[in-house]
């Protein structure tokens, strides 16, 4: 009993912590061995060719371990959505510092995937000109220092979530509660 209660308490204390601007923070690096992605009937699913988008533009949704349920670029890098983005206007509110440390993923087509509904997949565009990628709405970055499988950032300043093949943020894994 007193290490459950233990436990709470370091949690609550770790979720009031007040840290640096989200921008400029990432939780210790996690890393999951990385899965065979999920590939959906192929209604949900749009194969991977030379053809179909360049190189830089897939998106592979999969399954981890801890973690759940994510979405891979085609590094295997793990990938997040920001809480201060609005899914509903066609801007990312990432940029200057933010976008040197939560990397904006950017294409200059459309991207192939597997196991994502295409429909929910689109892009817009940076100010400086870019192309990055939405999930449902959502501009898609990753943390810039991230190894592939590593969900470095999650939850950091309760605004960065590993993002799930449907567009919604993943909670798994967090280090305290999210409002």
């Amino acid at each position: 009993m007193l290490v459950v209660i233990a436990a709470l308490v370091v949690g609550a204390a770790m979720w009031w912590q007040v840290d640096e601007p989200a921008s400029l923070t990432a939780s210790a690096p996690v890393t999951e061995t990385l899965p065979s992605p999920r590939v959906p009937p192929s209604a949900t699913s749009r194969p991977s060719s030379p053809a179909d988008a360049p190189p830089g533009t897939r998106l592979t949704a999969v399954h981890m371990t801890r973690m759940g349920q994510a979405v891979l670029d085609e590094t295997g890098a793990v990938l997040f959505r920001y809480e201060r983005d609005d899914p509903h206007k066609a801007r990312s509110a990432c940029l200057g510092d933010c976008a040197a440390v939560w990397v904006p993923v950017t294409t200059t087509g459309m991207p192939s995937v597997t196991g994502i509904d295409p429909a929910i997949v689109d892009t817009i565009k940076r100010p400086e000109g870019a192309r990055q990628v939405t999930l449902a709405g959502w501009p898609l970055y990753k943390f810039a220092d991230a190894r592939p499988g590593e969900w470095t950032g999650q939850g950091t300043d309760h605004l960065w979530f590993v993002v799930r093949p449907d567009g919604r943020r993943n909670l798994n894994c967090l280090s305290g509660p999210v409002q």
